[in-house]
């Protein structure tokens, strides 16, 4: 019974097909599944930040820059992708929504390490570097539109390179 419960929860979060007297396999996420994560991302992370900046403390700021700076030393994908988590974990805390937080976790973990690693590298370790720390600097100024703004951008220009991505990998 907790088995039928916990596979039944992975169906309805789209990660497991339970075929009737057959059993269960994992889903087989495309490119539009991809895709429209990364729009969910958008939604929830751009009004996690609109609500944290108001928030901020400067020892917010302080971790957040600490983990820029682990960031930018760091000199592989697996470093950059567990990096930039807990930047954005970082920048999204001080909104005092545990449950929008956890919304936005269970989308990164739905999208998987795997493309969380390929995105990273897509991304571009100085690309993602210098958008983070604009939209830090922003944030730190309590400049919620302009921190807002940047971080669509900066999700935005992701998505891109995950379609291009996908596009020439089909090729």
């Amino acid at each position: 019974s907790p088995v039928r419960e916990a596979l039944s929860r992975l169906e309805s979060e789209g990660l497991v097909v339970l075929t009737p007297n057959a059993g269960a396999t994992v889903a087989t996420l495309t490119v539009a599944d991809y895709i429209e994560m990364l729009d969910m991302r958008l939604a929830l992370e751009c009004r996690a930040l609109e609500l944290a900046v108001p928030n901020m403390a400067s020892s917010d700021i302080a971790k957040a820059r600490q983990l820029l700076g682990a960031y930018d030393q760091a000199m592989d994908q697996q470093a950059w992708s567990d990096l930039n988590m807990r930047f954005h974990a970082c920048l999204y805390a001080p909104a005092n929504r545990p449950r929008l937080v956890a919304m936005i976790r269970s989308v990164q973990d739905h999208m998987g390490r795997m493309l969380r690693l390929r995105v990273s590298g897509l991304a571009g370790h100085d690309r993602s570097h210098q958008e983070h720390v604009q939209i830090l600097d922003a944030c730190e100024q309590g400049d919620t539109v302009n921190a807002v703004a940047l971080l669509r951008r900066h999700i935005e220009k992701t998505q891109r390179e995950v379609q291009g991505s996908f596009r020439h990998a089909s090729r």
